[in-house]
């Protein structure tokens, strides 16, 4: 099953890909193996895994429905692969349930800069909360604002999901 939907009077269709639960064995032997990969923006939800017992679940556009993992986790939702489609290139029933289990995001649509991807990991580490992190372009933030708002908003039970946001500097010359 791929994922169709109109952007711009174009159909799309995404090709079916895969998520992906990081192992925490394979984690800690690639941590201790190469020493580059302290050096990534992505080291901090690594070592979540290998060394604090989070899931991490790495999650593509166009993937087939996913499961949650066992909690407390983090999700990484790639929406800026190839085209940065929003919340309408992955499953509706498995993103909705993501975000209704979710107790803290992160939005990042300014780059690899490790602040946020430190915020994802701290959320799962130290207080054991569920985090759903959104690596984006800024042209879809507020897509996936209005997304997280309609899916919690609909679950009296869930109400509103703190969120951290990672955006890039303005050009120069903004107000």
């Amino acid at each position: 099953m791929t994922i169709t939907f109109e952007a711009d009077g174009c159909t799309i269709f995404l090709p079916e890909t895969e998520s992906s639960l990081v192992n925490p064995e394979l984690a800690r032997s690639a941590i201790e193996r190469d020493r580059n990969i302290r050096r990534s923006h992505l080291f901090p939800l690594f070592d979540a895994t290998a060394r604090f017992a989070c899931s991490l679940l790495v999650v593509p556009q166009g993937c087939k429905p996913f499961e949650l993992p066992r909690d407390p986790w983090i999700i990484s939702i790639g929406d800026d692969m190839h085209f940065s489609w929003g919340p309408q290139a992955f499953p509706a029933e498995s993103l909705e349930a993501a975000i209704k289990a979710a107790e803290h995001g992160v939005i990042i649509t300014s780059g690899p800069d490790p602040f946020p991807y430190r915020v994802a990991a701290t959320v799962a580490v130290k207080h054991r909360m569920n985090c759903l992190l959104i690596e984006t372009l800024p042209h879809q933030k507020d897509a996936w604002r209005e997304r997280i708002e309609a899916v919690r908003g609909a679950d009296e039970f869930t109400g509103e999901l703190p969120i951290t946001y990672c955006m890039p500097f303005p050009a120069k010359g903004a107000a």
